[in-house]
């Protein structure tokens, strides 16, 4: 054939490079701008999910120990890369936080009084969080009247009690920072949305798997009732909030 590689041709132009696509994220498109939310120390809660030791502690939790045994530290390095900055920044917005009179709630994967869900069986996750597996690093412990949930589930409204919480103390928003985005987070974030609750997920305090599942998810889930803000305008906000008593986001 004439032109071919290999009978006197050339290469296409293309040839060895990498075709790069460009991630879209069209459903902003088709879809209002994310609706103000009114956020003040009475309408408000701050959840850190899923911070307990098997996502957060890089040394000795769970996830940690296991990928170490079956030698995936490449495939995890981005998630620890991840994990090192979310660090820094989850005792920045835990304390402003607390500073404002925000009421904080904990909710991390597993489970108390040997109550394992259906999911926890399937991924092999059976986590006692009344023992080691219930630890939080002590930059971010909760405090003693700061409610703790075990989820059995992803999101966070896998347990009836943060439901509870929420409508208990008349809340309306939700700041969310933590680890597992792409999984955990997002879900809590989007079954909120469902319910008419407004979320504010700090993006440089919420860890993803990878850094594409990072940008990716982050991305997508900027529509109806989330928002997304960095650490730095999240305090910015917050201070506002303390001066004012409200701050529309």
């Amino acid at each position: 054939m004439a032109g071919a590689v290999g009978e006197g041709g050339t290469a296409p132009a293309t040839a060895g490079r990498r075709t790069l696509i460009a991630t879209r994220h069209p459903l902003t498109l088709v879809t209002r701008e994310s609706r103000p939310l009114e956020l003040t120390a009475a309408n408000s809660c701050l959840l850190l999910q899923d911070v307990h030791a098997p996502f957060a502690d890089p040394a000795h939790g769970w996830l940690a120990r296991r990928v170490k045994q079956k030698v995936l530290t490449r495939e995890f390095d981005e998630y620890f890369e991840l994990l090192s900055i979310v660090s820094e920044n989850i005792p920045k917005v835990l304390g402003a936080a607390r500073r404002v009179g925000v009421g904080v709630v904990y909710a991390s994967l597993g489970s108390r009084d040997d109550r394992v869900s259906e999911f926890q069986r399937a991924t092999g996750w059976l986590w006692d969080l009344k023992g080691g597996d219930g630890r939080y690093p002590t930059a971010w412990e909760p405090a003693e009247h700061e409610p703790v949930l075990a989820k059995p589930g992803w999101s966070a409204l896998s347990n009836p009690a943060f439901a509870s919480y929420l409508a208990e103390n008349r809340l309306t928003n939700v700041v969310v920072i933590g680890a597992m985005l792409d999984f955990g987070i997002s879900q809590t974030c989007l079954e909120l949305s469902d319910r008419g609750f407004g979320s504010l997920v700090v993006s440089d305090a919420v860890a993803a798997l990878t850094r594409a599942g990072q940008d990716y998810v982050s991305a997508n889930m900027a529509h109806g009732l989330i928002k997304l803000r960095t650490t730095g305008e999240v305090l910015d906000l917050l201070d506002v909030m303390e001066n004012q008593g409200t701050v529309l986001i």
